[in-house]
């Protein structure tokens, strides 16, 4: 770190406190929204097939769009979250939601829904910049408690939201009306979201000490301190996994039903693989007081031999078994990894790297959307086992570079004082 560098990291110390409510209000939001999001998710690609009569390719094109609009604005979203804040940002998101699925009202033609997906994209951006804004809020002692806590409210919504989008179609009749019921309800909690963030989220005080900081040329910080090995590390791993998730959301369903098993066992693996992630907010305790590394890495190892087990078996027994082991194994992972990504990162820039991060993992699932599903063509179920190996890869590949990493503004592993337990 240069002299410059120095100057600024001095004035933009961490928080000592954490805030827990401001906390718990990104929590209960994330929750909702991720509700509202879920719901919809599951039932747009029957609502295209069936009312705009789309075929499979569109809707794969379709698909894409919303990588293509999260991966597009990630990092210029992160970096204007540095400059002007984040409550901006994170406000403005959650407003491109409720736009987006309002939009899905409006039309069934499927090639506006390319658009409206991108919008829909684009308010996903912004899921970095609140990543950015609990790492603001959080003393390093509680960060990954914190991330944690966040991960289980987004996780409680993904299984939540598939079950009441069901409800809602039947409660709208059925049809394009009830498709239109889950559209309304997506667009009403987002915008409700909205507001009732508007009000009750403070502006982190990091960002009037980033601002001050960069007050005068000669404090300027330099955007070189980003683009360090370590960081490079991180996005390979959000590459790499997402590729393999990415690959494993289009052809999951397709490879279970190809073997008989039925609509209602596919909702329980899928069930299965996702209840275990709302433990984030524990193991979010223990990547506080242990390694983060470790955590991390032993985490996503089994979470990729898990992909590796899916596709060179055909048991369903051992696909819920396994589903079950590949979610306790994200949940250690990522509350870790987020943390540790934080840790490694320049204070005045973790919004820019949270951004990159966020546009790594967009660009993996973009690929994996595109590229795996030609494999299975060829290949089947085995291509699961491809998009394994593709993530243990880059595990590999990071591992040097981020044990090096490890203790770089690792937080003191110390007793809780009651200073820290203030709310602020």
């Amino acid at each position: 770190m240069n002299r410059v560098d120095e100057v600024t990291a001095a004035k933009t110390p961490q928080p000592i406190k954490t805030s827990w409510l401001q906390l718990g209000i990104v929590c209960m939001a994330q929750l909702v929204i991720w509700t509202g999001f879920s719901g919809i998710l599951p039932y747009l690609p029957i609502f295209l097939q069936e009312e705009g009569h789309s075929s499979v390719i569109m809707i794969g094109f379709i698909s894409a769009a919303f990588y293509v609009g999260a991966l597009i604005f990630s990092s210029p979203f992160g970096w204007l979250s540095d400059l002007v804040g984040r409550k901006p940002m994170m406000i403005g998101g959650l407003g491109l939601m409720a736009v987006a699925c309002f939009l899905f009202t409006r039309t069934v033609d499927p090639r506006w829904f390319l658009l409206f997906r991108v919008v829909e994209g684009m308010s996903a951006a912004a899921g970095g910049v609140m990543f950015a804004f609990v790492a603001d809020i959080t003393a390093p002692s509680h960060r990954s408690r914190g991330l944690g806590m966040v991960m289980s409210a987004q996780f409680g919504g993904a299984i939540l939201g598939p079950a009441l989008g069901a409800t809602l179609y039947h409660a709208g009749g059925g049809g394009r009306a009830g498709f239109y019921a889950i559209f309304y309800f997506g667009a009403a909690v987002a915008a409700l979201t909205t507001i009732v963030m508007a009000f009750l989220i403070r502006e982190p005080v990091a960002t009037r000490q980033r601002q001050a900081a960069r007050t005068g040329r000669e404090s300027r910080p330099s955007y070189r301190a980003v683009l360090k090995p370590a960081i490079a590390g991180f996005l390979i791993v959000s590459f790499s996994l997402n590729f393999a998730f990415g690959g494993l959301e289009v052809v999951w369903s397709l490879w279970l039903n190809h073997l008989g098993v039925s609509m209602t066992m596919i909702s329980v693996v899928w069930i299965a693989m996702g209840v275990p992630m709302m433990l984030s907010f524990a193991t979010g305790i223990l990547a506080d007081r242990y390694s983060r590394f470790a955590l991390m890495f032993a985490g996503y190892t089994v979470a990729a031999l898990t992909f590796v087990v899916f596709g060179l078996t055909k048991s369903l027994a051992l696909y819920l078994g396994v589903g079950v082991v590949q979610g306790l194994a994200f949940a250690f992972a990522s509350p870790a990894k987020q943390g540790f990504l934080i840790q490694v990162s320049p204070l005045e820039w973790i919004g820019t790297v949270q951004g990159l991060d966020t546009t790594s993992m967009w660009v993996g699932g973009l690929v994996g959307t595109l590229v795996v599903p030609v494999i299975y063509a060829a290949i089947s179920g085995y291509v699961i086992a491809l998009c394994g190996a593709v993530a243990l890869a880059g595990l590999a590949i990071a591992a040097p570079v981020l044990w090096r990493a490890r203790s770089t503004g690792a937080p003191a592993r110390s007793v809780t004082t009651p200073q820290e337990q203030a709310i602020g």
